[in-house]
């Protein structure tokens, strides 16, 4: 059988396309994100603390905002939620806890994760001083 430069082209070209789908899911979030390992919480004050969870890629809402929602049992608020890493093949997320109580050293908290289109799970989070270790 004889190969010419077409033959050649249009197979470099069959395997382009065939590799576009895979990589554009590898690179996008998944709608089903879930929530990996312990979630951590360190107190900044008296009535802020710092939220760290990993999990699988968070997707984004349509005004470009994280698609996850963070409720505490205790009524604290939870702001400025943002991805602030990796963890191997998990990202990093941050958020602050704001609470009108003031919060006490080794407190635990419950917390209602719903990350994406996966359903709700509760974690218990126990508050620590920044550098202690838990």
């Amino acid at each position: 059988m004889f190969i010419t430069r077409n033959h050649l082209i249009a197979a470099a070209v069959t395997a382009a396309t065939a590799l576009v789908p895979a990589a554009a899911l590898a690179a996008r979030a998944d709608s089903h994100p879930v929530l990996k390992g312990s979630p951590q919480m360190r107190s900044i004050d008296d009535h802020h603390a710092k939220l760290n969870f990993a999990s699988e890629r968070l997707p984004r809402t349509a005004t470009g905002k994280l698609d996850a929602k963070i409720t505490y049992a205790a009524g604290l608020r939870v702001s400025n939620l943002k991805q602030s890493g990796r963890h191997g093949s998990d990202f990093v997320y941050t958020a602050r806890v704001t609470s009108k109580t003031k919060l006490a050293n080794h407190q635990k908290f419950a917390v209602r994760f719903r990350l994406g289109d996966s359903p709700t799970v509760q974690r218990t989070v126990k508050l620590y001083k920044v550098g202690e270790h838990g």
